[in-house]
């Protein structure tokens, strides 16, 4: 606004210097008269340095305003510090200020009075212009904030079922994971009962075997006694026969106790050889009911592998949906949930051993 009062003044209120006058007139008198140098050099020097005359607002110096300025510098600064920023219509308030400024500038200068007004005029044909266009989009931006409303309403809304859906996952992660702890604790209470049940068989087992020896001693001890005492209560006609014949008796006692040295003898290589052998019917039972197991274990691992092939689609699918990472079940509770469903086969190992048993004491006997 400094720069265009100064280029807004008056052309009579310009006057030069009185020093530069008296040089022009002191170089006229040297030259002759004040020439065109003169001239030029006195427009030159009134261009650089304006005065101050009567009601005129020219610059006098680099340092010093026009009144005019001065003026309407401070009008300026109070009614721009009269208003609030908070106030609803502040750009307005601030237009209309300058709106004031400018047309008493054009009300000053009466020059350049229609040059300014068509300058006013356009610039408010341009806000005018602007002003249609807002109004103009006025639709469109109370559209596109019903749409970002919308938008909202949904995005909240997926969120919210996203946020429940995440939820029953780890609930039903934390389920799996509770039924995984049960199996294993299970298991661990299964193996601990079977290594009891073996350890009291083998105990058992000991026991039974002992037992066996101990009723073949005295088996052997009765017919010992059994025998002795039928030599003494043999009558008398049986003793004069075997007083007859002594070396007799004797060639078949040696021979019987060759005899029962070499049923003994076979009797326990057939024990070493056969002892671990499991009779055929017992072993056709333990075939069918491995052939069962299989099929069971096929079946299991089949239907494992299916709930776990949708276990993993499912979890890809959450994870392409959020940031929410899921665990998945590692290698070795896989193989112990494989392990697991494997049914126990001591109780029929077990029956083959009494089997086997029951089997050799008649044959003691």
């Amino acid at each position: 606004m400094a720069i265009l009062a100064v280029y807004m003044l008056s052309p009579h209120s310009i006057s030069f210097d009185h020093s530069d006058q008296n040089d022009c007139n002191s170089g006229g008198e040297r030259d002759g008269g004040c020439g065109v140098t003169g001239v030029v050099t006195d427009q030159a020097a009134a261009a650089r340095k304006l005065c101050f005359s009567g009601s005129s607002h020219i610059y006098a110096g680099t340092d010093r305003k026009p009144r005019l300025l001065m003026y309407m510098e401070s009008y300026l600064n109070k009614e721009l510090h009269s208003i609030s920023p908070q106030e609803p219509k502040y750009q307005e308030l601030k237009l209309q200020v300058h709106r004031d400024i400018f047309g008493c500038y054009i009300k000053e200068f009466q020059t350049y009075q229609p040059i300014l007004s068509a300058i006013r005029k356009e610039y408010e044909n341009m806000l005018a212009y602007q002003q249609d266009q807002i109004q103009e989009l006025e639709p469109l931006r109370s559209h596109l904030r019903l749409v970002r409303e919308e938008c909202e309403r949904k995005i909240q809304a997926r969120w919210g079922e996203e946020r429940a859906e995440i939820g029953a996952l780890k609930r039903e992660k934390q389920q799996l994971q509770r039924d995984i702890e049960a199996m294993r604790e299970n298991e661990k209470a299964t193996q601990t009962v079977v290594e009891h049940v073996q350890r009291e068989l083998s105990k058992q087992y000991l026991r039974y075997r002992e037992e066996r020896d101990a009723r073949r001693l005295l088996i052997g001890q009765l017919s010992d006694l059994t025998r002795a005492t039928v030599k003494t209560e043999t009558p008398a006609g049986d003793n004069a026969e075997e007083d007859k014949d002594p070396v007799e008796l004797q060639l078949a006692l040696k021979v019987c106790r060759v005899d029962l040295t070499r049923a003994q003898e076979e009797l326990s290589k057939m024990k070493a050889e056969y002892w671990d052998v499991v009779p055929r019917r017992n072993w056709d039972t333990l075939e069918e009911t491995h052939k069962q197991t299989l099929l069971q274990l096929h079946t299991l691992q089949a239907d494992f592998n299916q709930v776990k092939s949708e276990y993993d689609t499912l979890l890809e699918l959450h994870n392409n949906r959020g940031d929410v990472k899921v665990e998945t079940l590692d290698s070795t509770s896989v193989q112990q949930l494989e392990t697991s469903d494997e049914p126990a086969l001591p109780p029929a190992l077990d029956q083959s051993e009494e089997n086997a048993e029951s089997n050799d004491f008649p044959a003691s006997n």
